[in-house]
């Protein structure tokens, strides 16, 4: 979680110049925002050798990097990691998410809503735009229960290991409602006809999802 009482530092990565060069522009009025590096890919980026607070991270990017890779890759660097994208790609969206991305928008919003989002992260929060909920909340796939964006907020956040009490913070809603959010999403999965009761059943289930959409190895395996 960045320090609030300092400004928060940016980096941008989009293989757009021009976009970059406006952001540079948009983003300079803006006091507590300081965007400190840009670059096109997220192998020059890590060249560069610097730390900041949130990542904005072009969804797909034209070196073929894979996107939810990209978001493993500079969450290792101590960011947090904010993906925007001309158009939705549902696929690759749900990817980034379940790798540990912090929130998704696209590029068509105005500027107070990508400053909010990026405000949003660096707290430690997750930024739920329109589009993302639009598309956690139509994740169709086999095997998969249908939840709702809290509660796949709550997952996420209790699966890579928060306390209940944090993941309630996380999702800024009451730790009895994380409570029942967890419960419900272990129903969900069992009702999927996957049997999930325990916090190690939760993670076990992330892990599936993950190789299931992306046919990455689960954390900590090669």
């Amino acid at each position: 979680m960045a320090d609030m009482t300092r400004a928060v530092t940016v980096a941008a990565i989009d293989d757009d110049r021009m976009l970059l060069g406006g952001l540079q522009f948009w983003l300079a009025p803006v006091t507590d925002l300081d965007l400190l590096a840009t670059a096109p890919t997220v192998a020059a980026y890590l060249a560069l050798d610097v730390r900041v607070d949130v990542v904005l991270l072009d969804l797909n990017l034209r070196d073929g990097s894979v996107p939810a890779a990209n978001v493993t890759r500079l969450l290792a660097s101590g960011a947090a990691v904010l993906v925007v994208s001309t158009i939705p790609d549902a696929e690759h969206v749900l990817a980034t998410i379940e790798a540990g991305a912090a929130g998704y928008i696209t590029k068509d919003n105005d500027l107070p809503v990508l400053v909010e989002a990026i405000r949003h992260v660096a707290e430690g929060g997750v930024a739920i735009s329109p589009e993302l909920a639009f598309v956690l909340s139509n994740d169709h796939r086999p095997g998969r229960p249908q939840l709702s964006p809290q509660e796949s907020i709550v997952l996420r956040a209790y699966a890579s290991g928060a306390t209940l009490q944090a993941t309630a913070r996380r999702a800024g809603i009451a730790y009895g409602t994380a409570r029942q959010y967890l419960e419900r999403i272990k129903r969900k999965y069992t009702d999927a006809g996957r049997p999930t009761h325990t916090k190690l059943d939760l993670v076990e289930r992330v892990r599936e999802d993950r190789l299931e959409l992306d046919g990455l190895h689960p954390p900590g395996q090669t």
